[in-house]
Parts: C-alpha cells; sequence; structure tokens
C-alpha cells in the first residue's frame, strides 16, 4: 500500500518511520505547512506536495495518513474518502461528536477504510490483555480498572495540546481517551456513561486535569477510568480485566503484564508475570518511540492487508466508529458532570463494506 502523509510533526516522523519499516508497505507522498519538515520525513523516497488537497488527489497514493492538529481530521478525512482514498486518523478523530459523525458518513458512502490511531492496541502487553480475555480464561467478566497519567503542561509541545477547542477536551482526550478505547478493546462497548472532572490544579477553563468515569456495557460489565495530568510520579497507564476465574493487567511504562488465574472464587491464585525484558532494554537505549513505531508498523500492516481485501480483520484495528464511539463517551462523562446523572447512548451502527483499493 502507497501511503501519503499528512502532518509532518513528531508523531508523523514515527508514522513515516513505521512505514519504512513495513516490507509491504511505502511511504510515497508528504505534506506540511513546514516544508523543511515535510522533506526532512520524506527523504528521497517521497514526493513533498505544496498542499494537502493536491496529496490526497495523487494517483500514487492508496491512503492518506492524517497527523494534524484535530481540528484539520474532518476536512482532509472527508476529502480523502471523496477521492477514493482509505484513511488513518489520529487520536482523537475530531474535537465534536458531529465531526467524527460525519468523517464515518463520508467513508461509509465510499466504502473507504476509516480507521483512528489508537496505537495501544498494539502494545504486547495489551494484545495479551485482550486476547486472555477473549479466552475466557477469566471466567465470566465482571468489571475492568484503567488508569492513565502524566505531570501535565511539561509533557506538552504546544498549547493546542490543551486547548479544548481543539483536542474536544483535557485530560480525558490527551491520554485518557487511549485507556478508554482499550476498555472498550477489552469489554466491549460502552451504553451507560457516569462522570465527573476536576480542573482545580492547572485551572485551564474547560480543559480538565482529572477525569473520571464509571461505564457499563449491556453484558452488566463495569468500567472504571481515571484520566490525570496531576500523576506527579509520571508517565504511566494500565488496564485491568477482573472474571470470576481471575485477573490480568497490562502496564506501560514499564512493559508488563500480569495473569492471576483462581479456578474458582477464592481458589489458590496460579500467577504468570511478563516482563518484556527486550523491549525494555530497547527504550533505555533508543527511546521509547521505537514501542511505539514498533506498533504503528503493526497496525499499518493490519490496515494494509484489510483495505486491500487480502485478510479478514484481526479486531485489533480501531474503526471509525470506535473513535465515534470515544468522543460520544468523552462529551458523554462531561454531561454526566454537569448535569449529575448517569447518560445512555445508543447502540453503534455496523461496519460499512469496504472496496478494496
Amino acid at each position: 500500500m502507497r501511503f501519503g502523509l499528512i502532518g509532518a510533526g513528531a508523531f508523523g516522523a514515527l508514522r513515516a518511520a513505521a512505514v519504512r519499516k513495513s516490507t509491504t508497505n511505502r511511504l510515497t507522498a508528504v505534506f506540511d505547512q513546514a516544508q523543511e519538515a515535510a522533506r526532512s520525513v520524506a527523504g528521497k523516497d517521497a514526493k513533498v506536495f505544496a498542499s494537502p488537497q493536491s496529496l490526497i488527489e495523487a494517483d500514487d497514493v492508496d491512503a492518506v495518513i492524517i497527523s494534524t492538529p484535530p481540528q484539520f481530521h474532518e476536512p482532509l478525512a472527508v476529502a480523502a474518502a471523496k477521492n477514493g482514498k482509505h484513511a488513518i486518523v489520529e487520536k482523537p478523530m475530531a474535537p465534536t461528536v458531529e465531526a467524527c459523525r460525519r468523517m464515518v458518513q463520508a467513508a461509509t458512502e465510499a466504502k473507504k477504510l476509516l480507521t483512528i490511531g489508537f496505537n495501544h492496541r498494539y502494545f504486547p502487553a495489551l494484545k495479551m490483555l485482550r486476547d486472555t480475555v477473549s479466552s475466557g480464561e477469566l471466567g465470566k467478566l465482571s468489571h475492568v480498572r484503567a488508569f492513565a497519567g502524566h505531570n501535565g503542561l511539561a509533557n506538552f509541545r504546544a498549547p493546542w495540546f490543551y486547548d479544548p477547542e481543539i483536542q474536544g477536551g483535557g485530560a480525558l482526550t490527551d491520554n485518557g481517551i487511549h485507556v478508554l478505547d482499550l476498555c472498550r478493546y477489552v469489554m466491549g462497548d460502552f451504553r451507560e456513561i457516569y462522570g465527573q472532572t476536576r480542573n482545580n490544579v492547572w485551572e485551564l477553563g474547560e480543559a480538565e486535569d482529572n477525569a473520571f468515569g464509571l461505564f457499563r456495557n449491556d453484558d452488566g460489565v463495569v468500567c472504571s477510568l481515571h484520566a490525570t495530568w496531576t500523576e506527579w510520579k509520571g508517565y504511566r497507564f494500565h488496564v485491568e480485566a477482573y472474571g470470576d476465574r481471575g485477573m490480568a493487567r497490562a502496564y506501560y511504562a514499564p512493559m508488563q503484564f500480569m495473569k492471576i488465574i483462581v479456578g474458582k472464587p477464592g481458589g489458590p491464585p496460579k500467577r504468570t508475570t511478563n516482563y518484556y525484558p527486550g523491549a525494555i532494554i530497547r527504550e533505555k537505549l533508543k527511546g521509547w518511540q521505537t514501542t511505539t513505531i514498533a506498533a504503528l508498523q503493526e497496525e499499518m500492516d493490519d490496515f494494509a492487508a484489510l483495505a486491500s481485501g487480502e485478510t479478514r480483520d484481526k479486531g485489533r484495528l480501531s474503526t471509525g466508529q470506535d473513535g465515534l464511539r470515544s468522543m460520544e463517551v468523552v462529551k458523554a462523562t462531561y454531561a454526566s458532570g454537569k448535569a449529575v446523572q448517569a447518560i445512555k447512548l445508543d447502540p453503534l451502527p455496523e461496519l460499512w463494506e469496504i472496496t478494496p483499493r
């Protein structure tokens, strides 16, 4: 698959590196308003375009990676669909639910693949967590607990990262939306939302520094989630799943997986732990970016295979519907906090048919 990249910033550069590590995909086109950044990312094997529209219309581009600030996601994704191109859009999908719906509608009408860059689904510990739950090894799933946090504004490269008009919110649309998606990835869709937020530390108005959510699916499984910009210990996240025969936990950073199987309530525990020393050593020597690039490569390989009609979806790709639902959950969490009452969501529509390239 021939990818065109719109947005050659820090994360766009990681996308480009991931495409180049693939044995089946190629980076053929790059656009960024900063042409020097575009030329740096494009290297010798990709063409630099003068506008995003000219890249989208290019004959040697099959799919577009949209790695721009979120307020540009909708027009670019809609343009890609109208020009018969598949698209990968970074998280959050868009600042508003309405924009997300229009993106899904455009892809649906064009029968093109639209996915959202929730690449944490491809972290080894998270894949193992999801597969453990899916196997039934934990028994009947009871609840999921999730946390994502870092220590605040020093982690952001620009003020727009904490501007709710651009991001759609605060901590919940920043690091929290990753674990929100991971919880749905593990336990299925959310239908009932209750939330609370706080903004009394960084005092950024509508951009909350702490968000708390309590979510329930149609089977009665409950998820509790905390997203924060006041985790003074530094960046980390985890997702835990509990059933009547055991529990499993995925953690980062560093990458860890733990599973405890009890067989029956109160039974003797059997513990298994994976520490992923290769990933830990690689990150110490070459940085956390290496883990992200590996996840992005696997994500885009799955994307290319599905978009080309070569294979069935393995269930790891985060679709446009997943991105839409994540933003619906975010906005419902905010609305719930203001109204101090639970909010129910309608079921998601079925996946659309995809026309291969």
